[in-house]
C-alpha cells in the first residue's frame, strides 16, 4: 500500500472521530463539521482542542455560552442562519426559555444603530467638533436635542459623546431608538449583567469592533458585579467564530472536487 493509500485510510477512520470531537467541544451538531474532519482532520483536531481549551477555561453555564454565540452569530454584522439555529438548539437544550432567546435577539438587535453613529460623528467633525456645534446651534436646534437627549437617558441612561452628537443630527431617531433598545430592559428573562455581557460580545465582534461600546459596556458589566473570568469567558468564545470559514467552505470545495473528478 503506498504512503498516500495509508494517509487516505487514516484519514478516513479519524474523519468521524474528529467531527464528534468537533461538534462536543463547539456543543452544536451540525453536518459541516464530518466534513472538515474528511477534508482537513489536522485542522479538525486542532480547533477541536482550541474550542475544548476555551470551554474549559468558561466560567458561564453552558446556557449562558450557547446564548452568547447565538447572540454573536444572529448579529447584523454576522447572520448566520445555520449558526443561529445550532445554537439556539443549543441553547433549549440546556434549559433556556424563548423568553431568553428573545431577550437576545432584542439586545443583538440594536447593532443596527451602530453604521448611523460614525455617519453622525463626521457630520459632527464638519461643524468644528461637539462642543464648538453644540455652542453654535441656533437655539431651536439646541432645544431638540437637549429634549431628545433627556428622553434617551429617562430610558437607557447617560449618553456617550457619540450618541450626544447624534441628538443634534437625528434627534427622533434617538428618541423612537430609546424605546427599540429599551424593550430588552423592560423584561427581566436574563440578568442585567448577563445583558451587558452580550453587548459586548458583539461590540467586540471582528467585522465590527466598536471600541468605545464595548469599554461602556464593560464598564457596566462590572458595576453590575461581572468578573474579569467572566468577561475574559466572553472574549474567548468570539475566537471560535473562525471554524466558520471550514465549515462554509469545505463542504464547497468537497462538492467542486467531485464535479470535476478530483
Amino acid at each position: 500500500m503506498s504512503t498516500l493509500d495509508l494517509s487516505t485510510q487514516t484519514h478516513a477512520s479519524a474523519a468521524p472521530d474528529q467531527g464528534a470531537a468537533l461538534s462536543e467541544a463547539l456543543g452544536i451538531s451540525h453536518p459541516s463539521l464530518a466534513t472538515i474532519a474528511r477534508m482537513d482532520p489536522a485542522l479538525a483536531g486542532e480547533f477541536a482542542a482550541m474550542a475544548r481549551a476555551v470551554r474549559d477555561a468558561n466560567v458561564l453555564s453552558l446556557k449562558e455560552q450557547a446564548l452568547i454565540m447565538l447572540a454573536i452569530n444572529a448579529a447584523v454584522v454576522h447572520l448566520n442562519g445555520d449558526m443561529v439555529r445550532a445554537y439556539i438548539q443549543a441553547a433549549l437544550a440546556q434549559g433556556a426559555s424563548a423568553g431568553e432567546i428573545r431577550e437576545v435577539l432584542q439586545l443583538t438587535s440594536v447593532l443596527g444603530i451602530h453604521g448611523t453613529l460614525p455617519g453622525t460623528l463626521i457630520l459632527t467633525e464638519a461643524e468644528g467638533g461637539l462642543e464648538a456645534m453644540q455652542t453654535s446651534a441656533a437655539p431651536e436646534r439646541r432645544a431638540r436635542a437637549e429634549l431628545a437627549q433627556a428622553n434617551f437617558e429617562a430610558k437607557r441612561g447617560p449618553m456617550t459623546p457619540a450618541w450626544v452628537s447624534c441628538t443634534y443630527h437625528l434627534p427622533d431617531l434617538v428618541e423612537a431608538y430609546a424605546g427599540f433598545s429599551g424593550v430588552p430592559w423592560a423584561s427581566d428573562h436574563l440578568s442585567a449583567q448577563f445583558k451587558e455581557l452580550i453587548y459586548v460580545a458583539i461590540d467586540l465582534m471582528p467585522q465590527h469592533t466598536h471600541m468605545e461600546g464595548t469599554k461602556v459596556h464593560m464598564k457596566k458589566a462590572r458595576a453590575l458585579g461581572a468578573s474579569d473570568a467572566q468577561i475574559n469567558s466572553v472574549l474567548q468564545m468570539i475566537a471560535l467564530m473562525g471554524v466558520q470559514t471550514h465549515m462554509l467552505a469545505l463542504p464547497i470545495l468537497e462538492e467542486e472536487l467531485a464535479r470535476a473528478g478530483l
